[in-house]
């Protein structure tokens, strides 16, 4: 199995992957569409791609099961013949990564594109990338390391 991460220093907020995610799932170019989100960060200043890490928050919430797991690539799937529109999903999900569709009121939320992210496929500087697990963690290690450092920075 593998995750999408994002080096957030290598985004230059170009939103091709909000554009390429809304037409490979909508067929539309219509970044709200989309099931990742570029968040500008005028603090720092930089620009973050947000999205699913597939946590599963959501699908345990689900009264109605609309939310599963894809066995091939563990990433969540959304069944909209179920969903009710409750929002449940919406409100557990710790990273703001779901978004509803303007037009349905349903959940858009990262599939992984079946395991083949189109957002990886067309992001000129490698911000975003799909990576064994093993990796995952050694990224989040290091990402959590540089918050120790930035939060703490004479401990």
């Amino acid at each position: 199995m593998k995750a999408l991460i994002v080096i957030a220093e290598r985004c230059i907020g170009c939103r091709l992957c909000e554009i390429i995610c809304s037409f490979t799932h909508e067929q539309v170019i219509n970044p709200k569409k989309a099931r990742l989100h570029v968040v500008r960060l005028h603090s720092e200043p930089i620009d973050v791609p947000i999205f699913c890490i597939q946590c599963g928050l959501c699908v345990n919430v689900c009264p109605v099961n609309a939310l599963s797991r894809n066995p091939k690539t563990g990433a969540i799937i959304v069944n909209n013949d179920k969903c009710v529109k409750c929002k449940r999903c919406l409100q557990v999900c710790p990273y703001g990564a779901i978004l509803l569709d303007s037009t349905t009121g349903k959940p858009l939320i990262c599939d992984l594109c079946n395991g083949n992210p189109a957002c990886v496929n067309v992001c000129p500087t490698g911000a975003l990338r799909y990576v064994s697990l093993e990796e995952f963690s050694l990224y989040r290690r290091m990402m959590y390391s540089r918050l120790l450092i930035k939060t703490h920075p004479h401990a």
